[in-house]
């Protein structure tokens, strides 16, 4: 622990020793933002460096100025909803003042989103080397989705396991990885916890989200363990600093005595803003399925009930300095079936939930600006089942995970821009099981202490204004208490040549490592009659790399065409999987010697018709192969991967109606780890149509929808049948006072 806390010193003190290179009061850049067509101002726009959090937005005369900007070149950003995002270069001196002047023009690519995971910092999704889907405010409306699991099923490449109707547990697979190999974050904080290193998705409602980020492939370079197929990040909603209240309200009643109900309000006050989220969902889940006789029978004991309160503020002390925190809060009784072979009438989850956290963002030290956050988790998850077969049962879970994260951006002008961090993360686990009322011996109290420091750089090399070329070299360094984990080092390599003019796009890949420690549960779950830990687990580790291009154009209306090939060679991979029968045949995690993991995947937006009309298509190609030294399993597929996947979305806009139709294909998988089970294809057609009316100075939402339209019977998972059609009808407002 000494050399560690050693080198974490000498690290920072080789970052701080960048500072004198650069002036300490810099230069001065302002201007005007109008829009290009009509000449009108621009309020509320996004004015920042490239790569840093040094930025200003426009204020309500469209006037913009950022200053202690270091001596050398810069690339200034400015971004704003629905206009084209430009990249201008510039060059400062020490003390200089530069006026530029924008006239924003429309966005005519209608694609350009600005992400923030795939690097730690704002960039143009054509312009990283990793493949990220982007679902805004605007994409999660046309879906008919209410929780973030719903709505990353439309997500290339991602496979949703769920395991009944609404509210039931949700989890996801990236190009082929298991559910704890994707790590989820909200606002760049982690939620996979020690326990079970999964995020069950439906616990988490879209109605105090912004957008959700979600970048595939190997990412351990950043991020750390679990982020092996990807990482997914849930950005929360801000109020923006206008001094204006904004407000909405939606109720929602369907199928299965399903009820939603949300109400938000949100304002800005000078440098003061705050938002307030509620949300009730519940539903009784007594839908029909066919159960092991044939018969068509109503599911019993699939209700749920939850309640979810989200609460933001911040406090902007300049144009680039920021103080907030949020609140969020969940507390949710469901009710617990099992499986079509071993039904439960009266087993229950009682999951609570607080997560607290507290950031301050522009700590500036010359070219330095550091970002500071802090946060913790409390998850007490109670499992009551009056059912088993030795009696009553009660399990508790209760995860505490402890957080502090610092975020540093040093330009280096010619020798890029550098990021660096150290990620300290406590967690615990205490756990007590009762069996008809007398304490038991169960997976135990657990804690660790993990430290973690990583560094990256982003170099970009201008050919002309508008060819350049990126290298972005990163690594990170992990240390686990388990002797069994240890330190982890994980190098990464990405790459881009891009291009930006009269059409954008770049031809991009990655080459790293990523590992992935294995969770309380892998380890320490106490044999039973259906499944057993094992201690001896070794973390998951290995290389993942990917190849391939972005475009985006016009021509016969906006087109972003993107195709990427990925491989993964995994050794020791953690799998849960049915033993033989000399283990009784119950689930248990193994390492296997080695795991390949191939795919192709594509996806073309196209918009036109003056936005009436958008299409998206998106296809997947996987082969995840067991390629250990078991001759039973070797060449065979890796369980609940498919072969392939189709998703479709058409988007009808007319006035101030809309019509969405999705459609989701998942190719056959195996449900056993020597392919003797194999769960047929499903196809899922979904579809909605609403109107936006403007009445009494107010917005309102009219919204029918319906869910599996053909009334399939689809299995997702084995023994846990989903729901047949569904229908979903909804009454919202919305509307601003501007103070």
């Amino acid at each position: 622990m000494k050399i560690l806390q050693k080198n974490i010193v000498s690290i920072f003190l080789f970052l701080l020793s960048f500072q004198p290179l650069f002036g300490q009061h810099g230069g001065i850049v302002k201007g005007v933002l109008k829009d290009g067509a009509t000449n009108e101002i621009i309020i509320g726009a996004n004015i920042y460096l490239k790569g840093t959090h040094t930025g200003c937005a426009s204020d309500e005369d469209g006037n913009y100025m950022i200053s202690q900007i270091p001596a050398g070149k810069h690339i200034l950003i400015v971004s704003m909803l629905n206009y084209s995002t430009i990249e201008h270069p510039f060059t400062i001196s020490e003390g200089e003042e530069i006026n530029i002047n924008f006239n924003l023009k429309e966005n005519h690519f209608g694609f350009s989103e600005v992400v923030v995971t795939a690097t730690r910092s704002e960039q143009l999704v054509t312009s990283i080397p990793v493949s990220t889907e982007v679902l805004s405010t605007k994409k999660l409306q046309q879906l008919n989705a209410k929780n973030v699991g719903q709505a990353l099923e439309s997500i290339g490449g991602a496979v949703v396991k769920s395991y009944g109707a609404l509210g039931c547990l949700q989890t996801i697979s990236l190009r082929g990885s298991t559910d704890s190999q994707v790590l989820v974050l909200i606002d760049g904080q982690r939620l996979n916890d020690a326990q079970s290193g999964s995020v069950d998705l439906s616990s988490i409602p879209l109605d105090a989200v912004e957008k959700i980020e979600v970048v595939k492939g190997g990412h351990s370079a950043l991020y750390g363990t679990d982020a092996v197929g990807g990482v997914i990040n849930i950005i929360t909603k801000s109020m923006a600093h206008e001094n204006k209240i904004d407000y909405s309200a939606n109720g929602t009643i369907g199928s299965f005595g399903t009820s939603i109900y949300d109400a938000s309000i949100g304002q800005g006050i000078n440098n003061l803003d705050y938002f307030i989220s509620y949300n009730r969902t519940q539903s009784d889940g007594d839908y029909k399925y066919t159960n092991e006789n044939g018969d068509k029978v109503k599911m019993v004991n699939g209700d749920t009930k939850a309640d979810n309160v989200f609460v933001k503020a911040g406090y902007s002390f300049s144009n680039s300095s920021r103080l907030f925190g949020f609140v969020r809060y969940r507390y949710s009784d469901n009710g617990s079936p099992g499986s079509v072979d071993y039904p439960n009438a009266t087993a229950r989850n009682k999951v609570g939930n607080f997560h607290y956290s507290l950031s301050y963002e522009g700590i500036k030290f010359g070219a330095t600006v550091l970002n500071l956050g802090a946060y913790t988790i409390f998850n007490d998850h109670d499992y009551l089942n009056p059912e088993s077969w030795m009696g009553e049962e009660d399990f508790n879970y209760l995860n505490n995970s402890i957080g502090f994260t610092t975020l540093g951006f040093t330009d280096l002008s010619y020798y890029g821009l550098l990021s660096y961090g150290y990620e300290f993360r406590h967690d615990k686990l205490e756990t007590e099981y009762k069996l008809n009322g007398l304490v038991s011996p169960f997976i135990g109290n657990h804690n660790r202490n993990i430290h973690s420091i990583f560094l990256q750089n982003d170099f970009t090399h201008y050919f002309d204004h508008y060819w350049k070329t990126t290298i972005i070299p990163a690594v990170r360094f992990d240390n686990f208490p388990e002797e069994n984990v240890g330190s982890q080092i994980t190098p990464k390599v990405g790459f881009t040549i891009g291009y930006e003019g009269d059409w954008r796009g770049s031809i991009r890949g990655n080459f790293g490592r990523v590992f992935r420690a294995p969770n309380y549960n892998d380890l320490y779950w106490p044999e039973d009659s259906w499944t057993k830990g094992n201690p001896e687990l070794k973390p998951e580790s290995g290389s993942t790399y990917d190849f391939g291009f972005i475009v985006q154009f016009q021509g016969l209306g906006s087109w972003s065409i993107e195709s990427t090939y990925f491989a993964s060679n995994l050794k020791d991979l953690i799998l849960w999987a049915p033993g033989d029968s000399t283990q009784g045949f119950k689930w248990l995690p193994s390492n296997v010697a080695s795991a390949k993991t191939g795919g192709l995947e594509s996806k073309i937006n196209w918009r036109g018709l003056n936005n009436l009309l958008a299409l998206q298509f998106s296809y997947t190609v996987l082969s995840a192969k067991d390629d250990g030294n078991n001759s039973s399993t070797n060449g065979k597929y890796l369980i609940y991967r498919p072969k392939d996947k189709f998703d479709f979305l058409i988007n009808i806009n007319y006035g101030i109606a809309a019509l969405n139709l999705i459609y989701n294909y998942v190719g056959k998988r195996f449900h056993d780890a020597k392919n003797t089970i194999e769960l047929d294809s499903y196809s899922l057609f979904n579809t909605n149509i609403s109107v936006r009316p403007e009445l009494f100075g107010v917005s309102w939402l009219m919204r029918f929808e319906v869910n599996n339209l053909a009334d399939e019977e689809i299995v997702i998972t084995k023994g846990s049948p989903v729901p047949g059609r569904e229908i979903r009808f909804t009454v919202g407002i919305n509307s601003s006072i501007i103070n």
